[in-house]
């Protein structure tokens, strides 16, 4: 700009970077190299840059600075995967291996002779649990037939060895992360180990949720993921994927998933997370039982599930099983304790949330529940966590038609102020979309660590697109201020038609393919770079004067796009009511600006 160029240039320039450093972080995961490799290379690649330049100066200083700081990242790229080790064994004093994959972070401890598994640091497995043990075995006395089995997700975890403990013929054991059970063979104990390598077992490498697709019929499906503490979790406990569940059984089969809870006292927190998962499993089952403990199992069949203790106990016994916990004692407490009637009255006491692929309202909750046992201040208010999906029943969406009015009286006159409030606008609807995109990739496909660096290239692609055209678009209707003025309106008015056909595309099942959403990323971008580099041109005489003001505009409206999509908008009121209130904005906005 010093020079006689514009902002929306640099926009663009800026943003083509963001499309080649999106493009290697994936190429970087993909060929295997660390997080914290990959943090080397670009501290050594910036390093590099001031290097060069401080040649051009002629700095003495800066380039003895330089090449000393390049020497100790060269060092730290040389020896990253031992100072990478070194730094995971703080928050893992007895760490054994720590790998990262295209899926996530599998860390493997061993205190005290016992094995743990860790991933993205939150613990999946130790050998000393009983988990296993109870999940499966409880699970598998409601029914006779056990010749076909389904396991989906954590069954390295006991699932697959306390199932060869039962007379089955077949296991088909899926895996979405190969490299997660490489290695995991390795450190595993050896009793597990050999239970993945039974020759009963097909160890499958592929999305759960896309295997359940392609029409199998098993006697039996166990769940093994993770809780909903995400929204890549999240989706192995929604109606739609109970629904694919539900296809994949024979007329007798059954469905049983675990989930961590509380054995005594349930939050109303938990109590609506828990019936959300609840009021999912009844959208596609007939009958389902909840076994308590500190470990929730849920247990869901189209065919008669049975309460009888005594039944119940004869099957166990009959199967001459060695268990460590479950016995026909425990069997009749599980069933009979005053905790089983309790837990059924609380999932029906009137909560009506249903989770789901598109209204995701658990793992909210659950992150709620996770953050109150450290920080009791941090903990979501009541108020905030999802209680209702309809539009006109939320104090939050009348608080923002307040603020709305508000803003559109007291700065309708200022031009700055305007133009501010336009780029923060268009940063705001335009991460709340590119969430959404992410989110839903995710929700088809499984798969979003491996992929992120494509979908956020698409992105940024459009970011560099959408300004580049805008500053030629400038470049053609010089001084003719009536078309520039109509060129922010049609911007705004193709923003709100952008949202409406991703809402039909979202709607239509059309919105899964990589392709797709990596176009309706980059059309997203394109729109909110466009907005971006309008707001630089349009009446602006000294391109220097609005650099600070529109940048902290956009960066501002992302990072708050960003909270209220994650903690509010999606959970609360699911994509599509999301996306009619992006499409409403875009529309006001763009009146605003008229005004």
């Amino acid at each position: 700009m010093g020079s006689g160029d514009t902002l929306a240039k640099a926009y663009a320039i800026e943003s083509a970077g963001g499309i080649i450093g999106a493009l290697a972080s994936t190429v970087f995961l993909d060929y295997g190299i660390s997080n914290f490799s990959t943090a080397a290379v670009c501290c050594l690649c910036l390093v590099l840059i001031v290097l060069y330049y401080s040649f051009l100066l002629q700095n003495s200083l800066l380039t003895s600075l330089s090449m000393a700081a390049a020497i100790v990242f060269l060092f730290v790229l040389v020896f990253s995967d031992y100072i990478d080790s070194a730094m995971t064994s703080w928050d893992h004093p007895y760490l054994i291996e720590s790998r990262d994959t295209p899926y996530n972070r599998v860390t493997v401890t061993s205190p005290e002779k016992q094995i743990c598994v860790f991933e993205d640091d939150v613990l999946s497995y130790e050998s000393q649990s009983v988990t296993a043990e109870e999940f499966v075995q409880l699970s598998a006395l409601q029914t006779t037939n056990l010749n076909n089995i389904l396991v989906l997700g954590g069954g390295y975890a006991g699932i697959v060895y306390e199932l060869l403990k039962l007379p089955v013929k077949r296991i088909d054991y899926v895996e979405l992360n190969k490299d997660l059970i490489n290695v995991l063979q390795i450190h595993l104990p050896v009793k597990l180990s050999y239970a993945l390598q039974d020759g009963r077992v097909n160890l499958i490498y592929n999305d759960p949720r896309k295997f359940l697709q392609e029409g199998h019929s098993y006697d039996m499906i166990l769940v093994g993921m993770p809780e909903p503490m995400s929204a890549q979790t999240n989706r192995f406990y929604t109606k739609e994927f109970f629904k694919e569940c539900s296809g994949s059984l024979n007329k007798n089969g059954i469905l049983s998933f675990k989930i961590q809870s509380s054995e005594n006292i349930w939050t109303e927190q938990l109590v609506k997370r828990n019936a959300g998962i609840y009021n999912a499993v009844k959208t596609a089952f007939t009958n389902e039982i909840v076994l308590p403990g500190v470990v929730n199992i849920f247990i869901a069949s189209n065919s008669d599930l049975t309460t009888n203790p005594e039944l119940l106990t004869t099957r166990f016994n009959d199967r001459n099983l060695e268990c460590r916990l479950v016995s026909p004692q425990y069997i009749n407490y599980t069933y009979t304790n005053d905790r089983y009637k309790e837990i059924r009255s609380l999932l029906l006491t009137g909560v009506h949330n249903v989770n789901s692929d598109f209204h995701p309202v658990c793992y909210s909750y659950t992150i709620s529940l996770w953050l109150s046992k450290f920080f009791s201040g941090l903990e979501f208010p009541k108020d905030l966590l999802p209680g209702t999906s309809k539009l006109w029943e939320s104090p939050w969406i009348y608080l923002f038609i307040i603020l709305f009015i508000v803003l559109f009286y007291f700065t309708r006159k200022s031009g700055s102020v305007k133009r501010f409030t336009i780029v923060f606008a268009a940063g705001f609807i335009g991460m709340v979309l590119e969430i959404i995109l992410i989110l839903l990739y995710q929700n088809k496909n499984g798969i979003l660590f491996r992929d992120i660096g494509l979908l956020i290239m698409a992105f940024m692609a459009g970011l560099a697109i959408g300004a580049y055209l805008i500053n030629r678009v400038f470049v053609m209707l010089k001084k003719r201020t009536t078309l520039q003025s109509w060129l922010g309106n049609i911007l705004f008015i193709k923003y709100a038609i952008l949202i409406f056909l991703i809402y039909l595309l979202i709607e239509a099942d059309l919105m899964s393919s990589l392709f797709i959403i990596s176009f309706a990323l980059m059309a997203d971008g394109i729109m909110v770079a466009a907005i971006f580099a309008f707001a630089s041109l349009y009446r602006v005489t000294d391109q220097q004067i609005v650099v600070t003001q529109l940048y902290t505009a956009d960066l501002l409206g992302g990072c708050l796009g960003s909270l209220a999509a994650s903690l509010l908008l999606i959970p609360v009121f699911g994509f599509f009511i999301t996306l009619i209130i992006l499409l409403i904005g875009s529309l006001c906005f763009m009146i605003y600006r008229l005004i």
